[in-house]
């Protein structure tokens, strides 16, 4: 009998995409940030993806990179969109290395395939702080309220048909044609594909609307349902 099992979950994880190869810049920014929502981003775990940065990807330190990550308490379990180069790296690293890494990748701007699961994961009872609920490979249907601390997250849409007072995040794997659906928005912490806007950041307008989010571009969409 084996001492361990393989299983086939795989964590939501966040993409780091850096628009600029200056790691002075990005170590200010991603402070910058961290100080905004410390108890959210510490210890997340992030995957590394270059592919934003086109042709300059090759002037990237991925070693610095990842140092500087770990530094400021996120941690990097891998990377996406590089070429050969980065995979070499990754190894020596101890990082992963995701579908869509090497330089024949689909070019920026395509969008990744939605959930292939039909049937959206429906949740009946009140998520409470520190619960966290993962509708992986579908979509996310909430009927109750999703309370402060709590988390929901699906690789597909959120629906939630209640209060949201905690973090919502929608095409957890990439997908940037996910959106969330509140009828009540006081979110902690909205995110579609990576991209997110904490409470801080989010229109007076909207605070207890009923909302969708989506992308546009590299930005967060907040509309009036």
């Amino acid at each position: 009998m084996s001492s361990f099992e393989l299983k086939g979950k795989v964590a939501p994880c966040t993409l780091f995409r850096p628009l600029t190869t200056d790691l002075g810049v990005l170590a200010g920014d991603v402070a910058a940030r961290l100080a905004e929502t410390p108890h959210f981003l510490r210890g997340l775990a992030v995957i590394m993806d270059f592919s934003a940065l086109g042709p300059m990807r090759d002037q990237l330190d991925v070693p610095r990179l990842t140092a500087l990550l770990r530094d400021h308490g996120l941690t990097p379990v891998g990377i996406q969109g590089g070429g050969e180069a980065h995979e070499r790296q990754a190894a020596d690293l101890h990082l992963g290395v995701f579908s869509g890494n090497r330089a024949e990748a689909p070019r920026i701007g395509s969008v990744p395939a939605p959930p292939a699961e039909t049937g959206a994961m429906v949740v009946e009872k009140p998520v409470r702080s520190g619960q966290q609920v993962y509708a992986r490979g579908r979509d996310l249907v909430v009927l109750a309220p999703v309370g402060q601390g709590a988390e929901v997250i699906a690789d597909g849409n959120i629906h939630i048909y209640a209060p949201l007072r905690g973090r919502a995040l929608a095409g957890a794997m990439g997908f940037e044609g996910a959106r969330i659906f509140c009828t009540e928005l006081r979110a902690e912490l909205i995110s579609v594909a990576g991209l997110y806007r904490v409470s801080e950041d989010l229109p007076g307008n909207f605070n207890g609307a009923a909302v969708q989010v989506s992308l546009s571009g590299r930005q967060l969409v907040i509309e009036p349902l």
